[in-house]
């Protein structure tokens, strides 16, 4: 079983600082989080020069480095991972926090800015909050951009009543 809830919105209004500002009070209340962010661009968090890059640089499919406080694992792949697969080494999280992945029904709050675009772009089934400078006429709670507390304080609620909650079953229906 997982909380999980996803944060959508289109680029440049927000949803990183949002996310770093509740998992910051989240963690702060005891809570171990999760987050996972899709990307369209290329990454490379590896640094030329360490040994896991030459590793990798070596042929290496998958790179792991392991210390006392951290693990970082390097996986090259010729496709995108299942997102199903990534979810699942999350199980021990309270809550997993998504950025990216639109299409996928998880619940979502999703960020609207009025200098950035005023359409819903989430599945009005799957909204469970609203984060914008607008007012919409809908039957959703809604929250104002900078209101950190208040939307953690509705995440932990939405917890608390197993609103963020997917089972293995519900999981492989939303992902296939």
């Amino acid at each position: 079983m997982y909380n999980i809830l996803s944060v959508t919105s289109y680029s440049s209004v927000g949803k990183t600082t949002l996310i770093e500002n509740i998992v910051k009070i989240l963690t702060d209340r005891g809570y171990k989080i999760g987050t996972i962010k899709h990307t369209c661009h290329d990454i490379d968090i590896d640094q030329e020069g360490k040994d896991s890059y030459k590793h990798r640089k070596a042929g290496a499919s998958k790179v792991c480095v392991v210390s006392k406080n951290r693990v970082s694992f390097i996986e090259e792949r010729r496709e995108e991972r299942n997102l199903k697969d990534i979810i699942k080494l999350y199980n021990d999280m309270d809550l997993i926090i998504i950025e990216g992945y639109k299409k996928y029904k998880f619940k979502k709050l999703e960020i609207i800015r009025s200098d950035k675009y005023n359409e819903i772009i989430s599945d009005k089934e799957d909204l469970i909050g609203i984060i914008s400078d607008l007012n919409y006429q809908m039957d959703i709670v809604k929250f104002n951009l900078d209101e950190y507390i208040n939307i953690s304080n509705f995440i932990e609620e939405c917890i608390d009543n197993d609103i963020l909650l997917i089972n293995e079953d519900r999981l492989d229906f939303i992902i296939k």
